[in-house]
């Protein structure tokens, strides 16, 4: 996560609507000439949270609430305005368009900084480095005085239908583009502008090279992660050590995608349980998903994770004919190999970065699991296996104890799902199997959004606009 927030910044997981970016962008101009506080500025932004996640309810043929709801906060808008009112929307507390004090400003406001476009003065929203354009604040300033001045009705949140619908004319669009691209001289960019135009380059050459991937991320994997189209493509080539920290990082993806899908069915192997499972139940479960082979003997059974020119071949994806568990145990291994043979730039970046020492390993990480399988080389892969929860269990009790507290009856609190008593482990939850975001998939769509990308029948294009911003080959 740490790579990702150097190679994508100013956009985060929960920023995927660009409306936002240009609300905010006005809303800290025109609070900034009003001079607001910050107790002001607040009630002015929920009330134009509101008023937007309403107008984006409304069919304006029926004036239904049945509307395509894009603005955050719309569903509980949709669901809660025939049992309450407005006010209650606006106001703090449970029956509220959002349980957060600042609304989808707290998901919003590291990106919006970061960008350039709003700065905080105590907490009230300020004007930025960079200049709100006319085009924008006129966009914004109906709906902003209205916010200064009280709560929306329904007929105001009638008039803004349109501010919830993304135009190709649409008036901060341009604006938009010319930021989160970085696009254009006589602007102050930073380093942070240039890696993000970079980012989007890549993303969008793998867009071009593959289409028909299921999505944006998988197009990043596709073109990129494997083979040698790192090396041949000239976009590829131009942006260098970024593409091949990309590199790095989506063969680091599938490495701890494997680790948190292990985790989730260790945990759900307690949780399904009708009592509390021990150590060797644990080993007892896990060895009768694994073969006796050794681990040598699983690898070289495996597919080969790099082809005859030393390219990453895509071993992860071959696995299909294990059951579950031994396949995730099988990336884990081949990700070991990778961290053996990968070099540079794409090494460091699959390593991760341990407070700025890549060769500084960290638990569970590639070089963890390099140790553990030449440990385990010429022993059965069930061995191995149960190295591997033993690891788990370990590294699991280690992060509870980093976010131990204690409470307000002075007991102290492991925060997890799975806890340990006298040797027996027992689960008050079930555990996500999911992986973590790499935001390709909020790039692309906020792309989509501002007119750089194209999505039709489920196939990614690259605009016209798009490659020519981007500076793509044709």
């Amino acid at each position: 996560m740490n790579l990702v927030d150097v190679l994508v910044p100013g956009v985060s997981t929960m920023t995927s609507n660009s409306r936002y970016f240009s609300l905010y962008w006005a809303l800290a101009d025109y609070a900034h000439d009003q001079d607001f506080d910050t107790l002001t500025c607040r009630t002015v932004l929920r009330r134009a949270e509101v008023a937007l996640a309403w107008a984006s309810v409304i069919d304006p043929d029926t004036g239904d609430l049945d509307g395509p709801g894009e603005m955050h906060g719309a569903d509980t808008v949709r669901s809660r305005l025939p049992k309450g009112s407005v006010d209650h929307l606006v106001e703090i507390g449970d029956k509220s368009y959002s349980p957060r004090a600042w609304g989808y400003w707290s998901q919003y406001k590291g990106p919006i900084v970061t960008l350039g476009l709003a700065t905080t003065d105590r907490e009230a929203l300020r004007r930025g480095p960079r200049e709100t354009p006319v085009a924008v604040r006129n966009m914004f300033r109906p709906l902003l005085e209205l916010a200064a001045s009280r709560n929306p009705s329904r007929e105001d949140a009638e008039g803004f239908v349109e501010l919830t619908r993304f135009r190709p004319d649409s008036d901060d669009l341009a604006p938009l583009r010319t930021i989160l691209t970085a696009t254009g001289d006589g602007m102050d960019w930073k380093p942070n502008d240039a890696t993000r135009r970079s980012t989007y380059r890549i993303l969008a050459r793998a867009v071009q090279l593959a289409p028909d991937s299921s999505s944006w991320t998988s197009a990043l994997v596709d073109a990129l992660a494997y083979g040698p189209e790192i090396h041949e493509d000239p976009l590829f080539t131009a942006e260098g050590p970024r593409a091949q920290s990309w590199r790095g990082l989506l063969l680091r993806h599938r490495f701890v995608g494997a680790w948190r899908r292990l985790w989730s069915r260790l945990v759900d192997q307690v949780w399904k349980s009708d009592g509390q499972v021990s150590r060797s139940d644990l080993h007892e479960w896990v060895r009768a998903c694994t073969t006796e082979d050794t681990v040598g003997s699983f690898l070289q059974s495996c597919p080969a994770p790099f082809d005859t020119l030393g390219n990453p071949a895509p071993a992860e994806m071959l696995l299909s004919d294990r059951n579950e568990i031994e396949a995730n145990i099988g990336v884990l291994l081949i990700g070991s190999v990778r961290d053996d043979e990968l070099d540079g730039v794409a090494r460091r970046a699959f390593r991760g970065n341990s407070h700025g020492n890549p060769d500084r390993g960290r638990y569970l990480d590639p070089q963890w699991v390099a140790h553990r399988r030449r440990e385990y080389l010429h022993h059965p892969m069930s061995d191995f296996a149960c190295a591997v929860v033993d690891d788990m269990l370990d590294q699991s009790h280690r992060v509870a104890l980093t976010k131990m507290y204690v409470d307000r009856e002075g007991r102290m609190k492991l925060p997890t799902k799975l806890h340990e008593r006298n040797g027996l482990f027992f689960a008050t939850g079930r555990e996500g199997s999911g992986n973590v975001g790499l935001r390709a998939e909020q790039l692309g769509e906020l792309g989509r959004q501002l007119g750089l990308f194209g999505v039709d029948e489920d196939r990614r294009v690259v605009t016209e606009l798009g490659a020519a911003i981007l500076g793509l080959p044709r």
